[in-house]
């Protein structure tokens, strides 16, 4: 069980690390998603600036090495070779990471180690050994259980993003409880069904407005692949999810107000919160979120060990 920010027990933590998309913002880095049950975390998708949002939470950074991956969209990778790399010869991690993804992800790893060779290659001592280096990876097909254990159940569930399939949400049920991650879709009915009943809904959202659409039609193709508000908030409501939260969050030239106004609109009744960068959302009894707090208290980890 994990402890809560008020001391009470909760049974599944998670972590907004990046709630953007590949457009660049101040405030939002590439999707990542960090969960943690009990046992070792897992994250969800590794977008860009992973890493120092992993810091930047005060999480352990050589504890998070297991990384399930949505679908292999760039925004959604592009921060995996600075996590993969970088806390093996700066904080002394010195077990391999392990990967799940679709088909295609073995592939990407193998780019991924010949794109950093020099490293692997010159940076190779005793304390930095290469066997921490290797890439198990599991790709999956379909709906499945992808992984079962410490009490930790994850099931995938196939979503179309027709410019980044094969693509997937996922169902992640620990001690009783039950978080639903959208990956990038529109409406998914499958994934509806899947989670039925789920305690927290972290949904995709893209909300251009009608005027932002006639002026650039190209708009609208990506707008196939993505949930408006109004389709996040009837996914939450047809499940009956308990919260809905929103991350990938592309709002363009809509304010955050329009977002959540449009997502009510279809009738849910649960709270429905904008996600942002080092939110946390404790789920047990009750539902909690916790707005990000400043980074001035943060030490810099620059010794091995620290990580």
């Amino acid at each position: 069980m994990l402890q809560g920010s008020t001391g009470e027990q909760i049974d599944i933590k998670v972590t907004l690390l990046g709630t953007g998309g590949p457009e660049l913002t101040r405030d939002r880095m590439g999707s990542a998603t960090l969960i943690e049950t009990g046992g070792r975390p897992l994250l969800f998708d590794a977008g860009r600036g992973v890493l120092q949002r992993i810091y930047e939470c005060g999480v352990s950074i050589n504890s998070v090495t297991r990384v399930i991956f949505t679908h292999l969209h760039s925004d959604h990778i592009d921060g995996l070779p600075n996590l993969w790399i970088t806390p093996w010869f700066l904080l002394g991690r010195t077990e391999p990471m392990q990967f799940w993804g679709p088909r295609g992800t073995q592939k990407m790893l193998a780019g991924m180690r010949e794109f950093l060779e020099h490293d692997v290659t010159h940076r190779v001592r005793e304390d930095c050994p290469a066997a921490a280096l290797e890439t198990p990876v599991n790709e999956f097909e379909g709906e499945c259980i992808i992984l079962n254990e410490e009490g930790c159940k994850v099931t995938s569930v196939p979503v179309d993003h027709p410019t980044g399939n094969p693509a997937f949400g996922f169902v992640i049920e620990a001690n009783g409880r039950k978080v639903v991650l959208s990956g990038d879709c529109a409406f998914s009915e499958e994934l509806v069904q899947a989670g039925v009943g789920a305690d927290l809904t972290v949904h995709n959202v893209f909300a251009p407005s009608e005027e932002l659409l006639n002026r650039e039609p190209h708009k609208r193709q990506v707008a196939k692949g993505l949930a408006s508000p109004e389709q996040a908030g009837e996914f939450f409501r047809q499940s009956g999810s308990r919260m809905g939260v929103f991350s990938h969050v592309i709002n363009l030239d809509s304010t955050d107000e329009d977002i959540l106004r449009r997502a009510r609109s279809v009738g849910y009744d649960g709270e429905i919160v904008l996600g942002a960068d080092r939110m946390v959302l404790e789920v047990g009894d009750e539902l909690r979120v916790q707005t990000p707090p400043p980074l001035d208290a943060l030490q810099d980890v620059t010794r091995r060990g620290q990580g």
